[in-house]
């Protein structure tokens, strides 16, 4: 089979194949993923928001310690207000795309938090914090300390469904950054995981972007309300049709 190139997307290449992954009941590929980050990123109104493509942020999960400045610095992670990452739970650096899993990994510097979106509750959580304590330290320095806070929360670890509300108390400029498990919509089958990794990416994008109008201000309520098991029947759909629409625009 001839594996042909149909469109070219910032630097992703998507081929036949990529189409042939949203045509049927699939685990969405990198190469897919990273286009839709890619596709979020010039859509967003703002600099200050950063998807890091699924390669990136495989190696910085994965890479040996000495070699983590060298792959972090060109993301200039310090000047981002929000930093998204995918998780994904391939541990084989051989490469190929041996994972099974995907999850979706968010930074928010008002309130210098971590905080993982998983489909299937648990099921990344160690890969999640590897990724986490690999790029903790190199977020640089967090927003001013809310003054209405009372208190910081203890440990780095926890599960809360409001992460906004809670986050403001860890806001403190030389603290450590947090990570919370959030509460996520759940995939009905084995295969939506990458689905939901972008449904739920392009759905904080949008809160960003409204927060700054001042309409959103919680993204975990926008996820509830916008994401849902009915993306499993109609986001492939909707991929393949801005894919053909970018061909058209070429």
């Amino acid at each position: 089979m001839n594996d042909k190139e149909v469109l070219t997307y910032e630097d992703i290449v998507l081929r036949v194949s990529d189409l042939d992954i949203l045509e049927g009941p699939c685990y969405l590929n990198d190469q897919i993923i990273a286009f839709y980050f890619g596709y979020l990123s010039s859509s967003c109104d703002s600099n200050d928001i950063l998807l890091v493509p699924p390669s990136v942020s495989f190696w910085l999960a994965n890479c040996k310690e000495e070699a983590l400045k060298d792959i972090i610095e060109p993301l200039k992670l310090p000047s981002k207000k929000l930093v998204l990452f995918s998780v994904n739970d391939n541990d084989d650096l051989s490469g190929g795309d041996s994972g099974t899993h995907w999850s979706l990994l968010v930074y928010d510097r008002s309130s210098n938090t971590f905080s993982h979106h998983d489909s299937m509750e648990g099921v990344n959580n160690s890969h999640a914090m590897k990724l986490y304590k690999a790029v903790k330290g190199f977020m640089g320095p967090t927003a001013k300390p809310n003054t209405a806070s009372s208190s910081t929360p203890k440990g780095n670890m926890k599960k809360k469904k409001d992460v906004v509300a809670t986050a403001k108390a860890v806001a403190v400029a030389d603290a450590e950054p947090s990570f919370i498990e959030c509460d996520t919509p759940q995939q009905t089958n084995g295969y939506d995981c990458g689905l939901y990794v972008i449904a739920i990416a392009k759905v904080i994008c949008q809160w960003h972007s409204s927060k700054k109008k001042g309409k959103e201000s919680n993204w975990i309520s926008a996820i509830e309300r916008q994401v849902n098991a009915s993306l499993e029947m109609t986001m492939r759909d909707e991929l393949l049709k801005l894919i053909e629409d970018l061909r058209k625009e070429d």
